[in-house]
């Protein structure tokens, strides 16, 4: 865990990838009561680079624990760093809030996710823009398809 918040980029991507392998190991249960509630613990912590971190393990992990666990546990966190004052952060939940579509059914994804993807179209910063309207794009492509 402590890997999540190191100086060294490669070493945090390492850790969020070996965070996966181990939910992939030993299951959505076991990862519920040993990994996710540290990783969205440190959701707050005050360097933006660590939050970003966290969002790309969340993203890692939501597949893993499959739909019901990512709407009622991850997808909150996701949502909620939407309102981060960090460009960086707010185009990275873009980001995150896209790869979690196909996680999630239709009715779901339309209520919590294109809201939250609307708003961050109209943010002031053009890269939270650009990816905000990339992900609205993707969703309503599987929308469509589905």
């Amino acid at each position: 865990m402590q890997w999540l918040e190191d100086k060294v980029y490669s070493i945090r991507e390492v850790a969020a990838n070996n965070l996966k392998r181990l939910a992939e190991e030993f299951g959505p249960e076991w990862a519920m009561q040993h990994i996710i509630p540290q990783v969205l613990e440190k959701i707050n912590n005050p360097h933006y680079l660590y939050r970003m971190t966290i969002l790309q393990a969340i993203s890692l992990l939501a597949p893993v624990m499959g739909p019901e666990i990512t709407c009622q546990t991850l997808l909150p966190v996701v949502v909620n760093s939407s309102k981060d004052r960090v460009p960086n952060i707010k185009f990275n939940v873009a980001k995150v809030l896209q790869s979690l579509v196909p996680i999630l059914d239709q009715s779901l994804a339309e209520k919590t996710l294109k809201p939250c993807l609307v708003e961050l179209s109209e943010d002031p910063d053009v890269d939270v823009r650009y990816y905000a309207k990339q992900a609205l794009q993707a969703c309503d492509q599987i929308m469509v398809s589905s």
